[in-house]
């Protein structure tokens, strides 16, 4: 009633203390009614000059920044709180209460838009909720737009969107598409909507297909054959580099880039994968044979195929590929040369090889696709052997030998060299010791330093930089660049760690 009551007082331009003029034409309305519902109007009118002589008048504020009709429904909708709505002024008006702050209008307005969603609109829709910053409806339609993608790659509407929105949307992991083909299509259809401005950036669009996701036979058929590609170098590198995806399945772990990374809706995961380890009951521990992987996108943990043995332990595991190798170890009291694979295709382990030289409490990585096993303790103590594997012609080689033999070392690639840390001495202590490994010449050199006091620790290559991580169930981390030839103590782990 007092809303009713109000409203006919506007309309008779009783009481009215404001007058607001847009596009000529005068708007009569109480200030404080106007002020209660929008912030924008509330520091307006408080910010506006009042002449005390004149305090008889009424208020004026002119406006060129919106029309008279949007401001009348808007008027309509604050001393009402109806409002005619459709889908033709639907995106004005929310411009208009975003803009005056006109925050329950808003809701209303983001409430019609969400059912109105279509393949035809959603991108468009998408770039206004992100101009306006209207978050609940940003995240609406970007869901959107990313579920239904074969139906929005066929509207007119994705190949008038800015480069920049049209990147941002087709290079989302959450793109729904079973298959990668058509977001290659998707982004040769943009670029050749306007060629002449767009064809500059055909390898920056190109970047956001996952390339290495497409069936051979349309890389080689028609990617290859398209003149844009035909006609950019940075173009017909992304392809080779897709096309070297396929053909060293062995080497994938070392090709690591945005685009070997699956969509969600491929069915494909990247995962984290524990194998083995030990378990306390009490006094004792007890090996395990439990395989497990988490999958990051979900948080979830799966069981794999377990190890097709018991009691082994001080084994090396390493992923190459798409696959898992374990080697060696030590089982009732025999060192062990088998090198087991897990098929992750398959789930099951099969024995695949035996290195030269049995040991256990070794380190082995991966470099240019070959499997490189790394000193560890033998028959007879340290072992400085280092060979390594061809996963594809199945053949061990035997390359320079460490300069100083260690067990329980960290090792890792970077840059081009193989580095092991530190580790365990032929006396039982820390060796002290950077030992590095060039494969092109095949050639070793080594530091001794105090800062290198690790055992049992692993170590990872992130961003350029070497970590190691914890070991003799230490909390400490220390960093290496191997650039500079800078090693420097990291800060501490939440919990201590050996063997992880």
């Amino acid at each position: 009633e007092m809303l009713k009551e109000l409203n006919q007082q506007r309309r008779a331009k009783e009481f009215t203390d404001l007058k607001i003029i847009v596009e000529g034409k005068e708007f009569e309305v109480h200030q404080n009614v106007l002020a209660s519902c929008s912030l924008y109007f509330k520091d307006l009118i408080k910010r506006s000059p009042r002449d005390s002589s004149r305090s008889g008048e009424k208020l004026e504020l002119a406006m060129s920044n919106l029309t008279a009709d949007v401001l009348e429904l808007l008027l309509e909708f604050v001393y009402t709180g109806s409002l005619i709505i459709d889908s033709a002024n639907a995106k004005t008006l929310l411009e208009a209460a975003s803009k005056f702050q006109f925050h329950t209008f808003c809701k209303v307005c983001v409430s019609f838009l969400e059912k109105q969603l279509t393949a035809s609109n959603c991108l468009g829709i998408l770039a206004m909720a992100e101009a306006m910053q209207c978050t609940e409806l940003y995240n609406m339609a970007k869901a959107y737009a990313l579920q239904i993608f074969p139906e929005v790659a066929n509207q007119e509407e994705i190949l008038n969107i800015s480069k920049d929105d049209f990147i941002s949307y087709m290079s989302n992991d959450s793109l729904n598409t079973k298959a990668e083909e058509l977001v290659y299509e998707t982004v040769i259809k943009w670029i050749k909507k306007d060629a002449a401005i767009r064809a500059q950036y055909a390898a920056e669009l190109l970047a956001v297909v996952r390339l290495p996701f497409i069936h051979p036979s349309y890389l080689l058929n028609v990617v290859d054959n398209e003149e844009l590609i035909k006609s950019s170098e940075a173009c017909r590198d992304l392809v080779n580099e897709a096309k070297r995806y396929h053909m060293l399945p062995h080497a994938r772990q070392e090709m690591q880039t945005p685009r070997t990374r699956p969509r969600l809706s491929a069915g494909v995961a990247e995962v984290i994968v524990l194998v083995g380890g030990r378990q306390i009951i009490g006094m004792n521990q007890r090996a395990l044979t439990a395989v497990t992987c988490l999958n990051p996108q979900n948080n979830k943990w799966y069981p794999l195929a377990s190890l097709p043995f018991y009691d082994r332990e001080f084994f090396s595991v390493v992923s190459a590929g798409d696959n898992i190798y374990l080697s060696g170890g030590m089982e009732s009291g025999v060192t062990l040369a088998d090198v087991w694979c897990y098929m992750s295709l398959l789930d099951n382990w099969n024995l695949v090889s035996r290195m030269t030289v049995p040991r256990c409490r070794h380190n082995s990585l991966v470099y240019d696709g070959k499997i490189y096993t790394i000193g560890g303790v033998g028959v007879a103590g340290n072992v400085d052997h280092v060979e390594r594997y061809d996963t594809i012609t199945n053949q061990w080689e035997t390359i320079a030998p460490l300069p100083k033999a260690v067990h329980s070392a960290a090792a890792t690639v970077c840059g081009g060299k193989i580095y092991v840390f530190g580790g365990v001495n032929e006396a039982g202590r820390a060796a002290g010791v950077l030992q590095s490994y060039i494969p092109q010449t095949n050639s070793w050199s080594f530091i001794e330093s105090p800062m290198i006091d690790n055992k049992y620790a692993p170590a990872v290559t992130l961003n350029g930089f070497i970590f190691i991580l914890g070991g003799a169930y230490a909390r400490a981390t220390t960093i290496y660049d191997p650039e500079k030839g800078n090693i420097k103590a990291g800060p501490n782990m939440n919990h201590s760690r050996q063997f992880c």
